[in-house]
């Protein structure tokens, strides 16, 4: 598929390329009787790629769930990093872009369009699709929850999307993307119930802090007061990651703004940093962010 469908962007129009590869699957099911839902999409990054421009999604909302890897996303100026399991609004009246696409990362999303005056939206009553979408348009751009719902109604929309057509495909496509708007609205309102959260939340913050410091689960278990097991299944929940990936996340992200700020050495930052050795380091950040540590330091001196 070739077929493209323009969005406006600050006065120009940014392309939905509709495609279905191994690598990226876009597809518009407005061709199938979801005229709401111009492109649904998956992306699987096998090698690293050149970031899309700022832009907006003219009367749209895009709805993205990171599945692997990490993404850093740029919403109106403020930068999120979007870990596995976390979800990324991008409002219509939002500019946004995700800066890095790391190798190996993958990705759920749609575009959705808002609701119009005397139109149908996904076959709800008016009242109940200006709800559903006030709802939707609440929520901050990076929601950190228990998404496994908004994960199951997003593989089934490619699940109906592949069936033959006819009234079972239409339903079924309704039915999981009304299931998937209501998974975003109840992990973005559950989203600070998770329990234990608050006695987790001081080791977070000491991990993004200081991610050099040599600490064992053992160790973090205790600071949070909890079984080991306990504790990894509720940081996982938290933010998205086991305790050492996290850690791993934030020693790269420091690592980013140490390279850009300062001239040492990389083969001492990366030992302040907590990495065993030098190739150690080169390695993992080129597998996060497709450069490696001496070509990102290059491009930062040349931005100063």
């Amino acid at each position: 598929m070739n077929r493209t469908e323009g969005h406006r962007k600050k006065g120009k129009a940014l392309t939905v390329i509709y495609s279905d590869t191994p690598e990226r699957r876009v597809f518009d099911l407005a061709t199938v009787g979801l005229p709401e839902i111009p492109a649904l999409g998956f992306s699987r990054y096998g090698h690293v790629i050149a970031p899309v421009a700022a832009h907006r999604h003219a009367a749209c909302l895009e709805i993205g769930l990171c599945l692997r890897g990490a993404l850093t996303l740029l919403n109106n100026g403020v930068e999120h990093t979007i870990m596995p399991g976390d979800l990324y609004l991008n409002k219509p009246s939002d500019t946004h872009c995700l800066t890095a696409h790391p190798k190996g990362t993958m990705i759920y999303w749609l575009l959705i369009r808002a609701p119009r005056e005397n139109q149908s939206f996904l076959r709800l009553s008016p009242a109940e699709a200006r709800d559903l979408w006030t709802r939707l348009t609440r929520p901050p751009c990076h929601v950190v929850a228990k998404t496994d719902a908004v994960k199951q109604a997003f593989a089934h929309l490619f699940k109906y999307y592949e069936q033959p057509a006819g009234p079972y495909r239409t339903v079924g496509l309704n039915t999981a993307c009304v299931s998937l708007l209501i998974g975003v609205v109840d992990a973005s309102s559950h989203k600070a119930t998770i329990t234990h959260s608050r006695l987790i939340d001081n080791v977070v913050e000491s991990l993004r802090e200081k991610p050099e410091r040599k600490a064992s689960l053992d160790s973090l278990a205790r600071e949070a007061g909890m079984s080991p097991s306990l504790f990894i299944s509720r940081f996982k929940q938290l933010t998205g990651l086991p305790p050492c990936h996290f850690q791993l996340a934030c020693r790269l992200e420091k690592s980013k703004r140490l390279l850009a700020e300062s001239d040492t050495p990389i083969t001492k930052l990366a030992f302040d940093l907590g990495f065993c050795a030098s190739q150690h380091f080169s390695s993992h950040f080129k597998r996060a962010y497709g450069v490696t540590p001496h070509a990102w330091r290059k491009q930062k001196q040349k931005e100063r």
